[in-house]
């Protein structure tokens, strides 16, 4: 859906003549009241910036337009300061220099913005008994990497992946590994983290009507003015390129994160030679070191982005094992969480829609 602009040169900060949302979760999509382009009222604008791999999106409602540079910049510092404690494609971020630290068996010390996340991680896996996972580094390196890799470099990943190689000392603040080699992806918590700090931001700054998106892993603060929230589609992800998919939910929400996890967009081998057409989903499977199989798409609605993102993939996950069990345990521990999750056979028919929390 194409959106109406009106450039601000300036700024070069797109200033939205309506509150019409191309947001994607899968995609995210709709249509809500117009606004007037006025000082005395809150006025919708846009910008986008690379990060992550990707482009974080923001959307947000002001009417002080002389801190609208300003807004753009401080969620580009906080999105650059968060990829160089998390990142796995920068040999000298954090992450990757404590991990390098840790091959030697000692213990690490590490930051307060590298443990706040660890320990994140850390609930999730145990809450996910495992399905959640952000020591496999090693492996999801290897899968994605273009060059062949040989049996033995795949069973040496394999060795060198899991939560359960990694030691926390939570009065030191440090971390061990078992074996040498270990590697974080924080790639399923990542997106939603970030988009969580910069939502505490903008809100430390007055601005509580927002979105911010990174590669459909959202935060969103108060629905605008007059509204019951901001619009959201979930769609059925096509079977094909003939195939157009389908809608699957529309509703409006507020105050939330919102992730949607599958093997729509990324897949990768599990093995050495493999062809590109037994490739499997970009999430790992912990108990068995491959992707999962099985086609699903889930999307997660919870307090905060960071969450969402965490329970999409362990959603993910155990739809190959216990879904219902699991669903279960979502329901307890996060009562305000909302799951949908859509599988399919390996005909890619419809076979399943199943969802928590509404």
């Amino acid at each position: 859906m194409q959106i109406p602009l009106r450039i601000n040169r300036r700024t070069a900060i797109r200033q939205l003549t309506t509150c019409t949302l191309g947001l994607s979760v899968a995609p995210l999509s709709g249509r809500g009241q117009v606004f007037a382009a006025s000082s005395q009222v809150e006025q919708g604008y846009e910008a986008e910036f690379p990060s992550m791999g990707s482009k974080i999106n923001l959307r947000w409602f002001a009417n002080r337009e002389p801190i609208q540079d300003q807004i753009v910049a401080q969620a580009q510092q906080i999105a650059d300061k968060w990829v160089s404690v998390l990142s796995d494609y920068d040999p000298s971020s954090q992450a990757m220099t404590a991990c390098s630290n840790a091959d030697n068996g000692n213990w690490v010390p590490v930051s307060n913005e590298l443990w706040s996340i660890i320990q994140m991680c850390d609930q999730w896996h145990h809450l996910s008994n495992g399905a959640f996972d952000a020591a496999l580094g090693a492996l999801t390196r290897l899968r994605r990497q273009r060059k062949p890799a040989l049996a033995s470099q795949w069973e040496e990943a394999r060795q060198k992946s899991g939560w359960k190689l990694l030691e926390l000392d939570t009065t030191k603040q440090a971390i061990r590994f078992t074996t040498p080699g270990v590697r974080f992806d924080f790639g399923a918590i990542g997106k939603g983290f970030v988009v969580d700090r910069i939502a505490e931001k903008l809100e430390e700054i007055g601005i509580e009507r927002f979105v911010a998106n990174a590669s459909g892993n959202m935060r969103i603060g108060k629905a605008p003015k007059d509204s019951q929230g901001w619009p959201i589609a979930i769609d059925v992800p096509p079977t094909d390129a003939k195939d157009a998919g389908a809608e699957l939910l529309r509703t409006r929400i507020s105050q939330c994160g919102i992730a949607t996890s599958g093997d729509r967009w990324q897949r990768f081998p599990n093995a050495p030679g493999e062809a590109k057409g037994n490739y499997s989903s970009h999430i790992v499977d912990p108990t068995t070191n491959t992707g999962i199989s099985g086609r699903q798409s889930v999307t997660i609605i919870a307090e905060n982005a960071a969450d969402a993102d965490a329970a999409a993939t362990a959603t993910c996950v155990r739809a190959n094992r216990d879904l219902a069990g699991w669903l279960d345990v979502l329901s307890l521990e996060k009562p305000k969480l909302e799951a949908h999750v859509l599988l399919r056979d390996e005909t890619a028919s419809l076979v399943r829609y199943i969802s928590i929390g509404r």
